[in-house]
């Protein structure tokens, strides 16, 4: 029995631990460069725009380059379209199976037209781009496996939640965007994978930050103040407008899409490019706030000395270019640009309480709660808003105050009933890959051969492919439990399985399945 516990441990738990290991640090070293990068290209960006304000020779040519900007971002797109649009919901098809991708041409297409976004000044963050870089990076690490169809997933989840913490400086929070957001699932491997690989890059991170002379923290503010019980009713309210807002924003972005397939004959993808590049400059010389991730309107607006109709302006044309922006398949994240939407309603919410009576000392502090509130609600991931919170502010004092905004804005968006903007971000890429072909809805029936993944791992422990189920477990040995003594399904050789699946690809199932559960017996397909 010991031995076969050693035995269990070394299959099971060490490729977590060193896959992790190996994940973490290349993608830590990887995304340290690529925020390195991001912030002189921001630098030079707005030495630009500053150069050619007041000079109509330099804002020609500044438009003509934008133009140009636009068209070679267009171009690579055709080369490589798995680099169009938000990484994280691209990474999220991908780790959840309902995407395919190259790791290379992704890495370094990511890279390059990340930077061509930020050159030229577009509402666009690094979060996104630093997920789906990660994730590429796990899909390398993941091929030095044997069993690489399998682990990859798992090593790319690592890799995903890797690059979110690097990328927001807040390690706790990127384990649970990986596991909360992404999977919607918490099992023991996967919860293992991400764990060291978010450890590893962070440690990694920190290390280069300090040789550098760079900060790791994605905002620089100061201690907030504390929250009472005599606060709860201006609380509650906050979280009753954030997720009015919430509710505005999903829908603002269903209603725009409507509007544009309406109209798509006429923008086409390369259109659409060179509009929002266009629009982007129009707003260096007129709103300049509304440019890049938001990143500094956020601790300005905490700040408590913009007017109300600064703070509407900033919320509508924000608003406005992230439907723009995502529209157009533009490379680069919107997490830090959703943050700052969110950051701007907030300041408002906190004018009204401060006018309602709430001590204006308290602003700064609803400002951030709000702006984290209100990517709860839009990610639907209540537990990484709240940890978010905490560790971007290193304040464990609100904790209760925090949960009781946070949950009141995501029982509210719940009772709603709208798509997630992630998920209507991953149907329609999902969309764009399968067009034309019709899905099927099959059975497998498979045996679990010896020395293959499955065995000794529980049902819900294992990545199986998407849109999938394992409908029933016939065990081999009769006199085996159906259930363990720690309460889990775990699948021994010679069971029997049937799993019931929605695919586009037969062969590619059957080869995610033959990576589980082994080659010694056929997989059997029956209708349903």
């Amino acid at each position: 029995m010991k031995h076969y516990k050693y035995k269990e441990y070394i299959v099971h738990v060490l490729p977590c631990i060193y896959y992790g290991i190996i994940c973490g640090s290349v993608t830590g070293a990887f995304i340290f460069l690529f925020k390195l990068a991001a912030n002189k290209v921001t630098e030079w960006s707005q030495s630009i725009y500053a150069a050619a304000n007041g000079n109509w020779i330099y804002v020609a040519l500044l438009f003509l380059a934008l133009t140009a900007f636009a068209l070679l971002m267009y171009a690579i797109h055709r080369v490589s379209p798995e680099i169009k649009g938000g990484g994280i919901p691209r990474s999220e098809g991908v780790l959840r199976g309902v995407l395919s991708f190259r790791w290379f041409r992704t890495l370094f297409g990511t890279f390059f037209c990340s930077m061509v976004s930020f050159l030229c000044g577009l509402p666009l963050g690094s979060e996104g781009p630093a997920v789906l870089m990660g994730t590429s990076i796990g899909k390398m690490c993941g091929n030095i496996s044997r069993n690489k169809t399998t682990w990859n997933r798992y090593i790319m989840t690592g890799g995903a939640g890797a690059g979110f913490a690097v990328a927001t400086g807040a390690p706790l929070a990127g384990i649970l965007f990986a596991l909360e957001e992404i999977h919607k699932r918490f099992t023991p491997m996967l919860v293992l994978t991400v764990s060291v690989s978010v450890v590893s890059a962070t440690y990694v991170n920190q290390l280069l930050c300090q040789i550098f002379g760079v900060s790791a923290s994605l905002f620089h503010i100061e201690q907030f103040a504390s929250f009472e019980l005599s606060h709860i009713g201006y609380l509650l309210l906050l979280g009753l407008l954030v997720a009015v807002a919430v509710g505005l924003f999903d829908s603002s972005i269903s209603l725009f899409a409507r509007f544009a397939a309406k109209f798509s004959r006429f923008f086409t993808a390369p259109v659409k490019l060179v509009f929002v590049f266009l629009v982007t400059g129009i707003l260096a010389f007129v709103f300049g706030d509304a440019l890049y991730s938001g990143h500094h309107t956020i601790e300005h607006v905490m700040e408590n000395d913009k007017t109300v109709w600064f703070l509407v302006a900033l919320f509508a044309i924000r608003l406005l270019m992230m439907l723009f922006v995502t529209d157009s398949g533009v490379t680069g994240g919107i997490f830090i640009p959703t943050l700052a939407i969110g950051a701007a309603f907030s300041a408002l919410c906190a004018k009204l309480l401060v006018y309602m009576g709430m001590d204006a000392e308290l602003f700064p502090a609803v400002v951030f709660l709000g702006m984290c509130a209100f990517i709860g609600g839009t990610l639907r991931a209540p537990l990484t808003a709240a940890v978010l919170f905490i560790e971007l502010t290193g304040q464990y004092t609100n904790l209760l105050f925090v949960a009781l905004v946070i949950f009141t804005v995501t029982f509210i968006t719940e009772m709603l009933n709208r798509t997630p903007f992630y998920d209507y971000a991953l149907e329609k890429m999902e969309h764009a890959q399968n067009q034309g072909r019709q899905p099927i809805i099959a059975c497998f029936e498979m045996k679990v051969s010896h020395n293959s993944f499955v065995v000794g791992k529980a049902v819900r422990d294992i990545m199986w492919p998407s849109a999938s189920i394992v409908v029933s477990v016939t065990r081999v040995d009769e006199t085996n439990k159906d259930m363990d003594n720690d309460g889990e399904k775990k699948l021994y050789v010679g069971d029997t399985l049937v799993l019931r699946a929605r695919f586009f690809d037969e062969e590619e199932i059957r080869k995610m399945l033959v990576g589980l559960v082994g080659t010694e017996h056929e997989i059997k397909r029956t209708e349903l």
